[in-house]
């Protein structure tokens, strides 16, 4: 209903543009007609002005001025007059002085302008009347006698206006009248010749606001229907070949999802892989970084795949092996494995394997390549620990060793005769084997509790009566030390449910330190607290102390202090750590007191089970 009011709209404006046309045209073929017919009149007037100027300036002189004979001949002049633009006529003296004039009702001969030169005094003028500056078509002819200038005549008419009198209607009317006749005519045959326009304008616009692609049905001739066969061929190719394109987008569609669903089915096993991943294409650029590799370099997996390597890595071995698969080189086609040093990223090892990846559809066209980096670090510090461990083992168990031997040659010679140094052999025998005893008993109960083959043996145990047994056994062994021993633990406390036996080795590590590392004259401080949420053991000593740098390191097998203090004690490293352990076992905690400024203070938290259940959820 809108497209045929604008189509019947945009008709009633052709309709009004033609008969504006039409009457714009008699208007021009009237202006045409109307300026021919005055420039004829002009013409005539220019013709009769000329003749009758040369006419007049035949007659003698003394016929044309006041006082003559024949004074009446500008007056018949005028009378006679067939035009109906005559003005004025007048006889100018030589001087340019009017000597004789006769004139039209209401006007005023212009001041003459008579040429000098003989060749322009026969001619035309264009003069405007004083009154009303109407333009005057002014003719001139000179008066001779005798071969001498005596003046001029002058002879004035009105300039003729473009327009059109009564005479004239009939003849605009004929002129008019086959136009005016012609418009409805012209305007049906353009009604008629565009109608099958409008009509394919409209369905063309249905067609463009989204109704389905089909043929234009329409009545025309001539080129029209011609071009409208072609059209309607164009759209016939059009639907089918859309139907061709929405087939194809079809089976793209399905075919991007099954890519898709088969894209992330591999990227999902890629990033349940335990180890780091990365994939380039066939060339050397990365396509895929599974989320472990992500972490290890410390950027998101974006990053990796869209920049370039050495904005995300600076590690040059990692960016010469990225750079050799860029490069096309024939590298690519052999499996290799490259292990970097500790230092080559962040202090880890890694290594890197890679491997072809080979299409399984064509054979020998590769596809890309698949590198795995192994972070090796905890395998390489499980080394490092394995064989500090064997030395230090092989340390401390040599130390006392090699006692043993020299004392047992000692006594097989002339010394072993001696009574006092028979003693002196027993008791170092003695310390020694309690010694290596003491280590064996630490090493056994270290690698119980690390495999999980040790399990504590649970009970109700009265704390004071532990403590009180290993302070007892610490103060025996510093009697000799001129230690003061500070025993804080109240008398009754509720039970807590550990390993009796292991708590005691704990407990006595710990003040066998104190005493160990004290000073004479020092104080070792056992203090015990119950809270709501824990029984917190502190073992305080006021001797050596731990430095800061240290402090992460006492708890670590065989570790001892470089300090030449610590140095000079014996001792194999394995207290604390064999401390941390049980205190672990029992879900607790060990910790040293930072805060003091002299000697040191180690703190146990055994957790109540309402803690414990707190602290897990």
């Amino acid at each position: 209903m809108i497209l045929r009011d604008k189509a019947l709209l945009k008709a009633d404006r052709i309709g009004l543009v033609i008969l504006v046309a039409s009457l714009s045209a008699i208007a021009a073929i009237a202006f045409v007609i109307f300026q021919y017919q005055q420039d004829e009149r002009v013409s005539a007037i220019r013709s009769e002005g000329l003749s009758l100027a040369r006419a007049v300036a035949s007659v003698p002189y003394e016929q044309l001025v006041p006082g003559g004979k024949q004074q009446g001949v500008l007056q018949v002049l005028r009378h006679s007059a067939s035009n109906d633009h005559f003005a004025y006529a007048s006889v100018i003296n030589e001087d340019g002085l009017s000597v004789a004039e006769v004139v039209a009702d209401g006007v005023i001969a212009p001041i003459p302008q008579m040429p000098r030169e003989p060749s322009g005094w026969i001619g035309e003028l264009a003069q405007r009347l004083p009154t009303n500056h109407q333009p005057i078509m002014e003719f001139h002819a000179p008066l001779l006698e005798a071969g001498n200038l005596r003046g001029f005549v002058r002879l004035g008419y009105f300039v003729p206006r473009l327009g059109y009198g009564a005479d004239q209607l009939s003849f605009l009317a004929t002129v008019s009248l086959p136009v005016i006749l012609l418009v409805p005519l012209f305007y049906f045959l353009l009604r008629r010749e565009t109608r099958p326009i409008a009509v394919a304008n409209e369905q063309v616009s249905k067609l463009l606001e989204g109704e389905s692609l089909r043929q234009i049905e329409i009545t025309a001739s001539g080129e029209l229907a011609e071009f409208m066969q072609r059209f309607n061929s164009v759209i016939e190719l059009a639907r089918n070949r859309i139907g061709t394109l929405e087939q194809d987008q079809q089976k793209l569609i399905t075919s991007s999802k099954l890519m898709n669903y088969r894209k992330n089915r591999v990227e999902t096993v890629l990033e349940a892989v335990p180890e780091a991943i990365m994939i380039l294409d066939e060339t050397g650029s990365i396509t895929f970084a599974n989320q472990k590799l992500a972490t290890m370099f410390g950027v998101s997996s974006q990053v990796i795949m869209s920049k370039e390597p050495h904005q995300w890595c600076e590690n040059p071995d990692i960016l010469a092996l990225l750079a050799k698969y860029q490069t096309g080189s024939n590298a690519r086609h052999f499996t290799e494995t490259i292990r970097f040093n500790l230092q080559a990223l962040n202090e880890r090892a890694i290594a890197t394997k890679t491997y072809t990846l080979f299409s399984s559809k064509q054979d020998g066209e590769v596809l890309g390549t698949l590198i795995i980096f192994r972070d090796e670090t905890q395998e390489a510090l499980a080394r490092q620990a394995r064989g500090d461990f064997v030395a230090h083992l092989s340390h401390e168990l040599k130390s006392p060793l090699n006692v043993l031997a020299l004392y047992s040659e000692s006594l097989l010679g002339e010394s072993g005769r001696k009574e006092e140094f028979r003693v002196e052999a027993a008791n170092v025998i003695s310390e020694e084997v309690e010694r290596l005893s003491s280590l064996i008993s630490s090493l056994l109960s270290l690698t119980q509790i690390e495999s999980g083959s040790l399990t504590p043996s649970r009970s109700l145990v009265k704390l004071p009566d532990v403590a009180t047994a290993a302070f007892d056994e610490a103060r025996h062994a510093g009697k000799n030390k001129d230690l003061e021993f500070v025993f804080d633990v109240p008398k009754q406390m509720n039970p807590v449910l550990v390993d009796k036996a292991l708590l005691r080795i704990a407990i006595t590590n710990l003040l066998s330190n104190a005493v160990k590392y004290n000073q004479p004259g020092g104080e070792v401080r056992l203090t015990i607290e119950e809270t709501d949420d824990a029984v917190q053991i502190r073992v305080a000593d006021s001797g050596i102390g731990v430095s800061e740098e240290e402090a992460a390191k006492i708890f670590d097998k065989f570790y001892r202090s470089t300090d030449k203090r610590v140095q000079g004690i014996g001792g194999h490293g394995l207290g604390l750590a064999l401390t941390k352990q049980i205190i672990e076992l029992h879900h607790g905690t060990l910790s040293l007191n930072h805060d003091r400024e002299e000697g040191s203070e180690f703190i146990i938290n055994l957790w109540k089970e309402t803690t414990t259940v707190k602290q897990a959820i």
